[in-house]
C-alpha cells in the first residue's frame, strides 16, 4: 500500500508565496524578535494542525462527485438533520451514531451543490452526535450506553469522508476552527474503536461481511488521514485485507454470508473505491473495477436489481429496524457514479440513470 502525498489547502499556500529573488544570492540579515515561550508553542501547535488537517492531493473526492450529474446524485442517499441536529432515527431521541450517518451524506451533497446553508446543517449533526462522546471515546446517552463498536465504525467511516470533502472545497476556510476542534475528538473515537476487544469484536460480528469490513477500515484509515495517525491508517489497511479475503477474483464477487448479494457487493465496492482514493493501490482498483462489472450484470433494462441468488437481500433473509431488506438503490446509484466519475465507463453511468429512472416512476 502507498499513502497518497499531503498538499497544503490552497489558503496556507497563499500565506507561503516567496518573493522571486536570485537563487545564488545571500538573504540580508534581519533581527527578530524572539517569541516568547507560549507564543511560540501556539504557533507551532497552529503548525502542527495545519499538516495535519490536509487531504491527500491524488484523492480529489470532491472533484470526482462534481463529475456526477446532480440529478442522479440527489438520489444517493442522505437525511436532513432536525433542529437539534439529529437525524433518521435519531430525530425522536438520541440512540445511536450510526443513525447520523444520512446527515453527512446530506452535508456532502450540499458541498457539491455550494449551499450553505445546508452545509451548516449537516454540521450541527455532527455537534450534535459528539456532545454524546464519553470521556474514554466511545458514544452513549444518559441512562444507558449506545453505540457499539461497530455503530461508532459506521459513524466514523461517514463523518470523516464528509470533512475530507468539506476540506477539499472553497468552504475550508469558513470551518477550518471547527474542523480544528473537531479532529482531537475524532482521534480519541478512533482509539477508544482501535482498543484490541473491541478490533477483536468488530472482526468477528464482521467476518461473514466484507462490506462492514471496508466501513471499518474506512473508519480507522481516513481517521489516520486526518489526524496523521499511521497507526490507525495500518489498522485500516489490514481490515481491507481482512475484506478482500472475502472477495472472489475470478467472477469480481464478495461473498456477503458465503455468497453473492447484489446489494452489499454495490456498497463493499462503493466503500472499496473511496479508500483507493486516500490509499492508491493499483491492485485493489482493478479488484473494484471487476467487482462493479459484476454489478452491473444485475441491473435490468428497466433499472431493477436482480436478487435472484442473493444470501442477505431481497428474498426476506433479513431484517433493519423491522423491515425486510431490499436492494439498496441509493448505495448502488452512488458506487456507479463514482465508477463513472473514477473510469468514465458509461455503462456505469447509463445503469444509474435506468435505476434512478425507475424509481421516479
Amino acid at each position: 500500500m502507498r499513502d497518497t502525498q499531503l498538499s497544503f489547502p490552497r489558503s496556507a499556500w497563499k500565506r507561503c508565496v516567496l518573493r522571486r529573488t536570485d537563487p545564488c544570492a545571500l538573504p540580508p540579515r534581519r533581527r527578530f524578535p524572539i517569541p516568547r515561550p507560549s507564543s511560540l508553542i501556539s504557533h507551532l501547535s497552529s503548525i502542527i494542525l495545519l499538516l495535519l488537517l490536509v487531504s491527500p492531493a491524488a484523492a480529489q473526492q470532491l472533484v470526482l462527485l462534481k463529475k456526477m450529474p446532480p440529478d442522479l446524485l440527489r438520489y444517493t442517499g442522505g437525511a436532513r438533520p432536525n433542529a437539534d441536529g439529529m437525524a433518521g432515527y435519531n430525530q425522536e431521541g438520541f440512540k445511536s451514531p450510526e443513525f447520523q450517518c444520512g446527515a453527512m451524506h446530506y452535508m456532502v451533497r450540499a458541498v457539491v451543490r455550494r449551499d450553505e446553508r445546508c452545509i451548516a446543517e449537516g454540521w450541527s449533526a455532527i455537534d450534535a452526535t459528539f456532545r454524546y462522546q464519553t470521556e474514554q471515546g466511545g458514544f452513549s446517552r444518559k441512562g444507558a450506553p449506545h453505540g457499539g463498536p461497530s455503530a461508532a465504525a459506521f459513524w466514523l467511516a461517514e463523518l470523516d469522508q464528509a470533512v475530507l470533502v468539506l476540506h477539499e472545497s472553497e468552504f475550508e476556510p469558513k470551518y477550518k476552527e471547527q474542523i480544528e476542534r473537531l479532529v482531537p475528538k475524532i482521534h480519541k473515537a478512533a482509539r477508544w474503536l482501535a482498543q484490541p476487544r473491541y478490533q477483536a469484536r468488530l472482526k468477528r460480528d464482521d467476518a461473514d461481511a466484507p462490506n462492514r469490513l471496508l466501513f471499518d477500515a474506512l473508519a480507522f484509515g481516513l481517521s489516520g488521514v486526518l489526524t496523521g495517525d499511521d497507526e490507525l491508517k495500518q489498522l485500516g489497511r489490514r481490515f481491507v485485507d481482512l475484506a478482500m479475503a472475502q472477495y472472489r477474483e475470478s467472477d469480481g464477487v464478495f461473498l456477503e454470508k458465503g455468497g453473492p448479494d447484489s446489494s452489499y457487493q454495490a456498497v463493499a465496492a462503493l466503500k472499496l473505491q473511496i479508500w483507493t482514493l486516500y490509499f492508491a493501490d493499483k491492485k485493489l482498483e482493478t479488484a473494484v473495477d471487476r467487482a462493479v462489472r459484476w454489478e452491473l450484470g444485475r441491473v435490468g433494462p428497466d433499472g431493477r436489481i436482480d436478487t435472484t441468488g442473493n444470501t442477505r437481500t431481497g428474498q426476506g433473509q433479513e431484517q433493519w429496524m423491522g423491515h425486510e431488506k431490499g436492494a439498496n438503490l441509493s448505495e448502488i446509484t452512488l458506487c456507479l457514479l463514482y465508477h463513472y466519475a473514477r473510469t468514465g465507463d458509461k455503462g456505469s453511468l447509463a445503469a444509474a440513470r435506468r435505476i434512478v429512472e425507475s424509481r421516479r416512476l
